[in-house]
C-alpha cells in the first residue's frame, strides 16, 4: 500500500511499466474534453462565419465547393443525429430517451471514463491499489464539468458550443452526474474489495473514519443522482426538487472535501470557484439593473385572463442599462412580495423596441398557480392600461426582481432561406418571439412560417393583440418576405361557426396572412411542403411538449434522408432547434 498511495499516484506521469499514474489520468481525462471543446469553438467560428456571409449577400445557397462539402457532411449527421427510436418514445411523462445525437454523445463520455479506468490498469492483480485510485482521480476531475454544465453566468460550455439551451445543458449536466456516480462507485468497489481480501473489511469500517466518509459522500451523491433527480419528481415537484438538490450539492461537496486529502483538492476547488464567480457575477448584475437609490426598478402587471388558466404579465422597461435580449430568450422573474426565494424562467414574448417585456403563462402546479390566486384576490378592479387587459378578469402589479435574460440559439436565424416556427399553446409566446424578429430584421430569409397547435380557439383570442401588433409591425419590415400563420384547433368543437362577428372579424382583417384550421396537423406534410419549397437551407424553430420536439426531429431526420442523393443542393439542408415545456 505504501508504494501507491494516494499521494504518489498524484505525482508524475507513469509508472514504470509505461501505465500513467492514477493523478495523470485526471489530466488525460481533461486534456480529451479539452479538445473536443477545441473543435466544437473552431466549428462554432466556421458557422458563426458563414451565417455572416449568408446574410451580408442575402442568400443561403451554398456557393462554394468547400460550403457544399460541409453542407452534405452537415445533412447526413443531422439525419442521423435528430432521430428517436419509436420503440424509445413510450412513456415520455415518466423517462425521456434522447435522441441518437445526444445518445452518441453520452456513449462516447461514459467510453472514455471506462476506457481511461481500463487503460493498461493492472486490474487482474488482486491486491493492485492503483486501480482504486484511478477511479479516485476520475471522479474528482469530473466535478469542473459538472458545474460548468449548471452555471448561468460563467457558462463557458455555451460560449465554446453555441449549445445555449437550458434543456440540453441539464440533459448533459445529468448524465455527467451520472458518469461520476459510476466511477465513485468503481472505487468504492475495488476499496471494499481490497480490504475483503484481507479479511480486514469490517474491522477498516469500525476503526478508520475515512472509509465510513467515503461510504457517507457515495450515498449523498446516489441519492441525488437515482432518487431525487428523477424526472417525474423534476417535472411535478420542481420547487422540492430545486431546495433538495441545493442542499445534497452543498453537503456532497463537504463530504468529498473531507474524504480526500488536500493535495487533491485542487479539481474540487475549481468547480467551488467557478460556482461561486458565476452567483458573484449573476447578483451583481442583478443588483445593478434591477436596483436604484428609488428601490426595484421594474415593476410587473399580472393579468388573469378569461379562462383563468393564463396570465399575461408585462413589465415596463424603466431602466434597460444592462437588460437586452434577443428573440426566443428568457429571463428568470421573481417577486419578493409572494415569493421571495424563488425564481422562475419565462420565456420573453416581446422585443426591445417595444420598451417593454411581455410574458404568457400557463398556469400550472406551485408557484403560478399561487400568483394566480393572488391576483384574483386582490385585483377586484381591473385596470385597463395594457394590451391585454380586455381580456383580464383580474389585475395587480408586483415588484419583480429580472435575472437574465438567458438561452438563445447557436445559429442565427436570419441567416436561413426559409424559417418554420411550430409551436403549442404557450409555446406561442417563442414562435411569435421568432417570427417578429426577423420581421424586423429579416437577412437572407425569403419565407417565414408560423404553425401554432391550440387545444381551443379560446386560446387564440388570449394572443390575438399580440398577433395584430406583429402583422402590422411587417410594414415596417421587408415587404417582399413571404408571411403566412396556421393555426391549428385540435377540438374542433370550439371553432366557432361562420358568423360569429368578433371570430370573423379578427380572420377578415388578416386573412392574407392567417388561417385557422380545425384538427390537428401532419407535421411531416408541413415540414415537406416548407423544405421542398425552400431556396436554400432551412431552419425548425421547435417549442412544445417532448414529444411535439421529437416528432419533428423524426420527421426531418426522414426527409432529410429521402433527399440523400440531393445533398449539398439548395433544398436539402434543415436545422432544428427545439424548446421544451420540461426537461
Amino acid at each position: 500500500m505504501a508504494d501507491y498511495n494516494f499521494a504518489n499516484n498524484g505525482q508524475g506521469r507513469f509508472n514504470p511499466d509505461g501505465s500513467p499514474r492514477p493523478g495523470y489520468i485526471a489530466k488525460m481525462y481533461w486534456a480529451v474534453i479539452g479538445t473536443f471543446l477545441g473543435g466544437a469553438l473552431l466549428l462554432r467560428i466556421c458557422d458563426f462565419a458563414l451565417g455572416i456571409q449568408r446574410i451580408r449577400s442575402r442568400n443561403s445557397r451554398p456557393k462554394f465547393v468547400v460550403t457544399r462539402i460541409l453542407a452534405v457532411v452537415t445533412s447526413i449527421c443531422r439525419a442521423l443525429t435528430y432521430l428517436t427510436p419509436p420503440f424509445l418514445q413510450r412513456y415520455p411523462g415518466f423517462v425521456y430517451f434522447p435522441s441518437l445525437g445526444r445518445a452518441l454523445l453520452v456513449f462516447c463520455y461514459f467510453g472514455l471514463l471506462l476506457g481511461l479506468f481500463f487503460y493498461r490498469n493492472p486490474i487482474s492483480k488482486f491486491q493492485e491499489t492503483q486501480t482504486l485510485y484511478r477511479a479516485c482521480w476520475l471522479s474528482i476531475a469530473q466535478l469542473p464539468l459538472l458545474v460548468l454544465l449548471s452555471v448561468k453566468r460563467l457558462s463557458v460550455i455555451s460560449l465554446v458550443t453555441g449549445c445555449s439551451s437550458s434543456i440540453s445543458l441539464n440533459f448533459f449536466h445529468r448524465w455527467v452526474a451520472r458518469g461520476l456516480l459510476l466511477t465513485t462507485t468503481l472505487h468504492m468497489f475495488y476499496v471494499m474489495r481490497y480490504f475483503a481480501s484481507f479479511q480486514f473489511l469490517v474491522v477498516e469500517l469500525k476503526t478508520n473514519i475515512m472509509p465510513r466518509r467515503g461510504l457517507g459522500t457515495w450515498c449523498i451523491l446516489a441519492s441525488i443522482v437515482l432518487l431525487t433527480s428523477i424526472r417525474p419528481i423534476r417535472h411535478y415537484m420542481y420547487e422540492l426538487f430545486f431546495a433538495n438538490h441545493v442542499i445534497s450539492v452543498i453537503a456532497f461537496f463537504i463530504a468529498v472535501m473531507e474524504h480526500t486529502p488536500i493535495y487533491a483538492h485542487v479539481y474540487i476547488w475549481i468547480a467551488i470557484g467557478i460556482y461561486i464567480a458565476d452567483v458573484a457575477l449573476r447578483w451583481l448584475l442583478i443588483l445593478l439593473n434591477n436596483i436604484s437609490t428609488s428601490g426595484l426598478n421594474y415593476r410587473a402587471t399580472v393579468n388573469v385572463m378569461q379562462d383563468k388558466k393564463t396570465l399575461a404579465i408585462e413589465i415596463p422597461m424603466t431602466s434597460m442599462r444592462l437588460l437586452n435580449w434577443k428573440p426566443g430568450q428568457f429571463v428568470r422573474l421573481q417577486f419578493p412580495t409572494s415569493e421571495p426565494f424563488m425564481a422562475h424562467p419565462f420565456t420573453i414574448a416581446s422585443l426591445p423596441a417595444d420598451n417593454k417585456m411581455q410574458f404568457v403563462i400557463r398556469v400550472k402546479r406551485g408557484f403560478t398557480q399561487r400568483l394566480l390566486k393572488k391576483t384574483i384576490r386582490i385585483g377586484a378592479d381591473l385596470e385597463k392600461h395594457n394590451d391585454n387587459a380586455d381580456n383580464a378578469v383580474a389585475t395587480a402589479t408586483y415588484p419583480v426582481i429580472i435575472d437574465g435574460p438567458y438561452g438563445g440559439v447557436s445559429h442565427m436565424w436570419n441567416q436561413f432561406d426559409t424559417v418554420l416556427s411550430i409551436v403549442c399553446g404557450t409555446g406561442f409566446t417563442y414562435g411569435l418571439a421568432v417570427f417578429r424578429g426577423l420581421l424586423h430584421n429579416s437577412g437572407a430569409v425569403r419565407t417565414l412560417r408560423l404553425v401554432w397547435i391550440v387545444r381551443n380557439h379560446t386560446d387564440i383570442v388570449t394572443f390575438r393583440n399580440l398577433i395584430e401588433r406583429s402583422l402590422k409591425s411587417r410594414e415596417s419590415g421587408a415587404l417582399d418576405l413571404s408571411v403566412f400563420i396556421q393555426i391549428f384547433v385540435s377540438n374542433a368543437s370550439t371553432v366557432p361557426t361562420i358568423g360569429h362577428s368578433e371570430f370573423d372579424n379578427f380572420l377578415a382583417q388578416h386573412g392574407e396572412f392567417i388561417a385557422v384550421i380545425p384538427g390537428k396537423p401532419v407535421i411531416r406534410d408541413i415540414l415537406r411542403g416548407v423544405i421542398d419549397g425552400s431556396g436554400g437551407e432551412t431552419g425548425v424553430a421547435v417549442c412544445g411538449s417532448s414529444s411535439l420536439s421529437v416528432e419533428v426531429k423524426n420527421d426531418v431526420a426522414l426527409l432529410l434522408g429521402t433527399r440523400a442523393a440531393h445533398y449539398g443542393s439548395d433544398k436539402s439542408s434543415c436545422w432544428v432547434h427545439s424548446e421544451q415545456f420540461e426537461s
